[in-house]
């Protein structure tokens, strides 16, 4: 009988975190999958991000060989002119659902990075190409708070975007209001292709103004939805403009904040999603919104809490609700289909970790000893969320003839590093503006743009400058010798752990042609020497509390960390297993393929992992 493969994906699942809380007792499911099965760390490539990984994790390849990022910089393309690397097109090495359609046999996806637009004809496909960012393929609108007071004045402009300034005056001119005390609000609503008018009805039960409605018009006969303080409405449904078409899409608000007397407000609206488009096969998606409720690709992300556009709560309930839509989806879709791989991404943990692990790492500057413990509460809540997503999938399973493995693609460590921007290569001649602030590229010799240093090198891009040869090298050599020497203002230490050429980053997974010439890795130091008033001055760095990226993969804090997971369980693995060093996440598939006797991808570099083996 042919063996089945189940991978859960769950972005960042961070080994540290999950290896405190199950031997707390929190996470009983994963605690199962630990005594049944074999354990690991496991080290990502390089940069340590969502596009990258489950990349990796999906080809057994390496980055190099791939050719996936989260930002791609193309050669034939302007530098400045990226894209996003989540597209299947980008992929450049087979990956397991590939190899599962050459067998004939069918493969369930939900959301995972580089599946999309669908590349095999014998699949069910369910969400985009796990792109995690605002405004993916088929969002109508992204998740939005409307309030009536200014954002906190340490809420940078780029987060007040977050967040519309509304006004609370009497109710007039409304149809068929009926007897009581009311006051209203227009809620701009822009979407992506259109701007929309709402009315926000306030309305006063008892002494207090307690309850918003909703409306497309003055009628109140014509409401779409209502919430009382604290709580959710109904999901409404309305017609919006996507792309050069009319859909129906799904969303929902809640009340945040009212005073009593209606004049400060807080309301949240959540992503607007279409009922439709985003499954294969199309009648698919229908069928699972009558089932299970709406489906928000991207119900929320940190941006929304640390701009104070939502608070934590609201948070955790968007993730679990999305966490649970996912849980029984992918109980519905194992039992009504005949599948050899089941693969799954889902993101929740990553966005709550950007903003939440000062909680509990005392490496960050915003750690607070007295509230650690509470930090702690919190976090074994969401990973739990995580725990009972794995629950649901393995009830649905024959686990005697299916091999179970949850993975993550990275980990998180305190923020307490200072980013190196193009103002330094500016300064040293290496890099030039236009008077209007843009890139002169007829003068620009290298870039920096994020995860790396790219060479404005000529005939690998439209504007390049620097010669092929002998000149590439000295830019590449001027460009490491200048970062290497960069100094911590406030501490004094290395900003780098490593400066070098893609070349001498092969064991990082680097060295393509979509790569930067230079690879970059900050300096995570244990300790950092910094005030928290310095912190909050610069939200970068204290906002977003956790981070990922450019980092080595064994980069770590004082409880943060850049390793990721491997747990696997299923027959021929042994019981009980944890593995002394970490693995490579290019050694997932190999062992997976191994166990289930799937071919292994043609383009995977990784190795079996006979250890966790029986």
């Amino acid at each position: 009988m042919k063996k089945k493969l189940v991978i859960i994906g769950i972005d960042s699942l961070m080994p540290t975190v999950l290896e405190r809380l199950v031997e707390r007792g929190e996470l009983p499911t994963f605690k199962k999958l630990m005594e049944e099965g074999a354990y690991s760390r496991a080290y990502p490539f390089y940069p340590a991000e969502t596009g990258c990984n489950w990349a990796t994790i999906a080809t057994g390849a390496t980055p190099a060989k791939h050719g996936c990022k989260y930002v791609l910089r193309l050669p034939g393309r302007p530098l400045d002119k990226s894209v996003w690397g989540f597209s299947s097109e980008y992929c450049r090495a087979e990956q397991i659902w590939q190899v599962v359609d050459r067998l004939g046999e069918l493969s369930i996806i939900l959301d995972y990075p580089q599946s999309y637009p669908i590349n095999i004809k014998n699949v069910v496909h369910i969400g985009e190409d796990g792109y995690p960012g605002p405004n993916s393929r088929f969002c109508i609108a992204n998740a939005h708070a409307y309030k009536t007071e200014e954002p906190s004045p340490d809420v940078p402009e780029y987060l007040r975007a977050y967040i519309t300034r509304i006004e609370v005056k009497p109710a007039e001119g409304w149809r068929n209001l009926p007897e009581g005390e009311f006051l209203e609000s227009e809620i701009p609503l822009k979407t992506r292709f259109e701007e929309l008018k709402f009315y926000l009805l306030i309305e006063k039960r008892g002494e207090v103004f307690d309850k918003v409605s909703l409306f497309a018009e003055k009628d109140y006969g014509k409401k779409l939805g209502e919430a009382v303080k604290g709580s959710w409405s109904n999901w409404m449904k309305y017609s919006f403009k996507l792309y050069d078409k009319r859909v129906e899409a799904y969303f929902r608000m809640k009340l945040i904040e009212i005073s009593p007397d209606g004049r400060l407000l807080h309301v949240y609206f959540t992503q607007i999603y279409p009922t439709e488009g985003w499954s294969h096969p199309p009648e698919l998606a229908r069928e699972l919104v009558e089932r299970f409720g709406p489906y928000l690709h991207r119900p929320t992300e940190q941006a929304l809490v640390v701009s104070g556009a939502e608070d934590t709560e609201t948070f955790i309930e968007e993730q679990e609700y999305q966490a649970e839509w996912y849980a029984k989806t992918a109980q519905y879709l194992l039992k009504k289909y005949d599948w050899r791989l089941f693969i799954i991404k889902w993101h929740g943990p990553d966005f709550f970790q950007h903003f939440s692990l000062h909680l509990i790492d005392p490496t960050h500057p915003l750690f607070d000893k007295s509230k650690e413990e509470e930090g702690w509460k919190l976090y074994a809540r969401f990973y739990r969320i995580c725990d009972n997503l794995a629950s649901s999938i393995l009830e649905s399973i024959d686990e005697e003839n299916t091999v179970v493995c949850v993975v993550s693609d990275h980990g998180h460590v305190a923020n307490v590093v200072t980013h190196v921007w193009n103002d330094v290569l500016e300064k040293a001649g290496l890099f030039s503006r236009k008077p209007d602030g843009s890139t002169d590229w007829s003068k620009t010799k290298a870039f920096i743009g994020g995860e790396g240093v790219w060479i404005n090198l000529k005939g690998r891009y439209p504007h390049g400058i620097v010669e092929p040869g002998e000149e590439y090298e000295e830019v590449r050599e001027q460009v490491i010798r200048l970062l290497s020497e960069l100094r911590d203002p406030l501490s004094g230490a290395p900003i780098f752990s490593l400066v070098c050429r893609k070349e001498d980053a092969g064991i990082l997974g680097m060295g393509g042609d979509r790569d930067p010439d230079v690879v970059i890795c900050y300096h995570v130091p244990l300790k950092p020497k910094v005030a928290k008033k310095t912190i909050l001055e610069s939200p970068l760095w204290g906002k977003v509390t956790g981070t990922h990226g450019p980092f080595l993969p064994s980069a770590r804090t004082l409880v943060g960390t850049i390793e990721s997971v491997f747990l696997v369980k299923g027959p021929g693995v042994k019981k009980g297993y944890r593995r002394e060093y970490p693995v490579s996440l290019a050694d997932v598939i190999p062992t997976l393929c191994y166990l289930t006797g799937i071919p292994v991808p043609r383009d995977a570099d990784g190795r079996i992992l006979y250890d966790m083996l029986e």
